[in-house]
């Protein structure tokens, strides 16, 4: 089983607390403004760690985020279409005033551990 596919299933079965959806969501967001700094395959690996959220029902598509997200998703997973990119921008700008970037750090660090 490669990494994506291995975040993937850890996500879709396993449980996480508020801040932790926050994390991943804030990831996602990150990764679609193209203002992380990770590479290309970590930013594979995240969104498909979000992905898994999404579809393990704790991330659900009925908050206006999710529902941004899963809409500016391409062909390209890491890049969002043309038309949502000003939005993406916005909504990370707007949750970064909110969110606890060492919450953040060591929420990537779980992923990354979980990736086997």
């Amino acid at each position: 089983m490669d990494d994506m596919s291995s975040v993937y299933e850890w996500a879709k079965t396993s449980s996480f607390d508020e801040m932790q959806i926050h994390c991943a969501t804030f990831i996602a967001l990150e990764i679609l403004d193209a203002s992380s700094n990770m590479d290309y395959d970590d930013y594979n690996l995240f969104i498909s760690m979000y992905e898994g959220l999404c579809d393990n029902g704790q991330i659900t598509l009925d908050g206006k985020i999710h529902k941004i997200i899963a809409l500016s998703l391409g062909d390209d997973p890491i890049i969002p279409k043309s038309e949502y990119k000003e939005v993406i921008h916005s909504l990370r700008l707007a949750m970064l005033k909110n969110i606890d970037l060492d919450e953040v750090e060591l929420f990537k660090k779980l992923v990354w551990d979980n990736q086997e």
